[in-house]
């Protein structure tokens, strides 16, 4: 078998074809820990590379992938939202009601107002802009490396600050890009591009 390529022509078909595929599973993977249910659609699991190809193809440069590790006690996710210019999801939190963190794919930030941060992933740095430590704490965490960026919006009320920053850097992984392509041509034949 020879393996396909995907086209930014293609992009769209294969969002269309990945969505309904999953959509028609969704139940399993979310009890698997594949995906993690969510209102406005799913936010693939870091175990579902095929999924995270939705995800790849928003940001064809990004050399990693936000997906969901996990979600502790107390969190869902809502509104996936992958778009040809990136994709974005929340994490919301029952400790935080109506603040959720909002989780954005991109393919450059702006952290010339950030400080950095212990490094999350090998090859990225990971930047820390607070807006705000009283009364609310309020800012932005980074993930940057080659070819994108992902920034974390948050806005917690003081007191349970940093046991929920903790918990939301605990559930969202990166996952590296090259892995994708290696699986996704291993399984399903796929070459993702670029």
């Amino acid at each position: 078998m020879t393996p396909r390529r995907i086209t930014r022509g293609g992009r769209l078909a294969l969002l269309a074809v990945m969505t309904l595929g999953a959509a028609a599973t969704l139940a399993g993977c979310a009890a698997s820990g594949g995906t993690v249910a969510a209102s406005g659609g799913t936010v693939p699991g870091c175990g579902d590379p095929p999924r995270l190809a939705i995800i790849a193809q928003s940001v064809p440069s990004a050399s990693y992938l936000p997906c969901i590790r996990g979600l502790p006690p107390g969190w869902g996710t809502s509104g996936f939202d992958p778009t040809q210019d990136g994709t974005s999801f929340r994490l919301n939190s029952d400790r935080s009601p109506g603040r959720p963190v909002t989780v954005q794919l991109t393919a450059a930030c702006d952290v010339s107002r950030a400080s950095p941060s212990p490094p999350r992933a090998p090859g990225a740095l990971t930047y820390t802009r607070l807006d705000s430590i009283s009364p609310r704490f309020a800012g932005t965490l980074y993930d940057v490396f080659p070819g994108g960026c992902v920034s974390y919006r948050f806005d917690f009320a003081p007191g349970s600050q940093i046991a929920l920053a903790e918990q939301f850097k605990h559930a969202i992984g990166l996952y590296p890009r090259q892995q994708l392509r290696l699986v996704l041509k291993q399984k399903l034949g796929v070459d993702l591009q670029p």
